[in-house]
């Protein structure tokens, strides 16, 4: 694997994120590993989320249960609502991206249990896809920027240091992501593209995950209405 996405990549935030195991027979087994990464909330536990918010309404049970899944520990919930509020949209952004590097280092540092399975994605849009993306997700009048897109809008490179995974086919919608696998779409883009996802159940190549998400992006395939692109997936020491 490559050190990590480059220069010709604009930075869409990081993630801290748990692996996600293969299960029951929705995905292919042949093409798909037994565990992967994804950026996608819908499969993989991201810490912290919109729970983590305090004007968020929900129950305190809930907040618990979502940090458990996430193994964090209970004692510290309170401290961890309170440190993502405060920084909400400055260093944390809607609804679970950090905006730089290094304060998701720090949330890590000192929430995140030291044996946890986690990491810390970086997301990265190459830079030919950034204008039209953006102009796609700009919000409306009355909605707040997330936080991918407020990254975006820096046009910033990656951090440097980090490991390149490889290259994700990810529906934008209203600041979370679906991924293509949310739709089993890994035998369709073998069987138009050749494409086959790695052993992080990414792709290598990342110029035939952007025909793969375009493919999707034509809504050709009953897919999720949203903006999907091909995005660069970078894991960074915690």
């Amino acid at each position: 694997m490559k050190e990590q996405a480059d220069s010709s990549h604009v930075s869409g935030g990081y993630l801290v994120a748990r692996p996600v195991a293969r299960e029951g027979t929705f995905w292919d087994a042949s093409l798909v590993p037994a565990t992967l990464w994804t950026a996608s909330d819908c499969l993989a536990s991201v810490a912290p989320d919109t729970w983590a918010l305090e004007w968020v309404h929900m129950e305190e049970a809930e907040r618990l249960t979502e940090a458990e899944d996430f193994d964090l520990p209970r004692d510290r919930v309170p401290e961890l609502i309170s440190w993502a509020t405060s920084r909400f949209d400055q260093d944390f952004g809607w609804p679970n991206v950090f905006l730089t590097l290094a304060a998701a280092r720090e949330f890590c540092a000192r929430f995140v249990p030291g044996d946890s399975d986690a990491a810390i994605l970086g997301l990265a849009l190459a830079r030919e896809d950034a204008d039209d993306f953006l102009q796609r997700c700009t919000p409306g009048e009355r909605e707040g920027a997330p936080g991918v897109y407020q990254c975006l809008m820096r046009r910033q490179e990656p951090e440097a240091g980090g490991q390149l995974l490889g290259s994700e086919v990810l529906g934008f919608d209203h600041g979370s992501f679906h991924s293509s696998l949310c739709n089993a779409l890994e035998r369709d883009f073998a069987a138009k593209f050749g494409a086959r996802p790695n052993a992080q159940g990414l792709y290598d190549d990342h110029s035939l995950a952007r025909q793969c998400a375009a493919h999707v992006d034509r809504g050709e395939v009953g897919a999720e209405p949203c903006v999907w692109r091909a995005w660069a997936l970078t894991r960074y020491a915690r």
